[in-house]
């Protein structure tokens, strides 16, 4: 006799209650979801994945700023999870990592960020806990730096604050042009947009960029929609201003409604 076996994965996406942490002064934390996967099946256990992600338990996390303050970015490398666990005091503090590319708002007035474990919770549990801390870059207002004639020569360089942006790398490819602007880790850190013109004060598209940072230097890649190579370009860069390092930390009781 042929025994049947069901097998499943499952998977929760949902918003709980948390706990907020005071606004106002300091930033708040709420829970914005909560994802569970079962284990995988097939070949070595991951040929079928529900959702095509890997088993385990991801918290989705929202951090609003402060007022009258704009996030930054979000340093997912010091951020903390002290407490993980179900309410049946299984730990979920196995394998926990912060997700990458945490996600701001164009207001910069909230970040998103996950954090996951491989753990699942176990059978009969109906609350997830956990405690930590999520830390802001946060800026308190923005300016913005015009350099009003780059020569686009390898070696020319412009100050912006005592700050030297030179030119590297000038490039004519088959869909446009390729600059390489180096500046200091700091600099880089602290731009929130970059603008270009050409001197007749008509924008230039920029379809693609990157960067690469190595010890205090920092080099930024554009790919710029302009079939010729102008002379000299007009650049506009946006800086943030009065930047902080703030701790939002979270406390967080979630069950299976909202």
């Amino acid at each position: 006799m042929m025994r049947r076996v069901h097998c499943f994965a499952v998977v929760f996406i949902f918003l709980a209650l948390s706990t907020i942490m005071p606004g106002g002064e300091k930033p708040a934390v709420h829970l914005a979801g909560l994802q569970i996967v079962g284990p995988g099946y097939g070949l070595n256990g991951t040929e079928l994945q529900a959702f095509h992600q890997q088993s385990g338990t991801t918290l989705a996390l929202v951090a609003e700023a402060p007022e009258n303050k704009k996030i930054v970015d979000v340093d997912d490398d010091k951020c903390s999870l002290v407490e993980f666990a179900d309410d049946r005091g299984h730990t979920l503090l196995d394998g926990v990592d912060w997700g990458g590319f945490p996600k701001i708002s164009e207001d910069g007035r909230m970040a998103l960020i996950e954090v996951s474990s491989k753990r699942q919770p176990s059978g009969g549990a109906v609350q997830i806990h956990a405690r930590g801390t999520i830390h802001l870059r946060v800026a308190a207002s923005m300016i913005t730096e015009n350099i009003e004639n780059l020569k686009l020569n390898v070696g020319t360089k412009a100050y912006i604050r005592q700050q030297v942006i030179q030119v590297m790398k000038v490039q004519a490819e088959n869909d446009g042009m390729t600059l390489v602007l180096q500046i200091s880790r700091e600099f880089m850190n602290n731009m929130k947009d970059i603008r270009f013109y050409t001197t007749n004060g008509d924008p230039v598209e920029i379809w693609s960029q990157g960067s690469f940072t190595f010890g205090n230097t920092s080099q930024m890649e554009y790919n710029c929609n302009i079939q010729t190579i102008p002379e000299a370009l007009r650049i506009e860069i946006d800086l943030w201003q009065e930047l902080e390092i703030l701790k939002a930390p979270f406390k967080i009781k979630s069950g299976l409604g909202f």
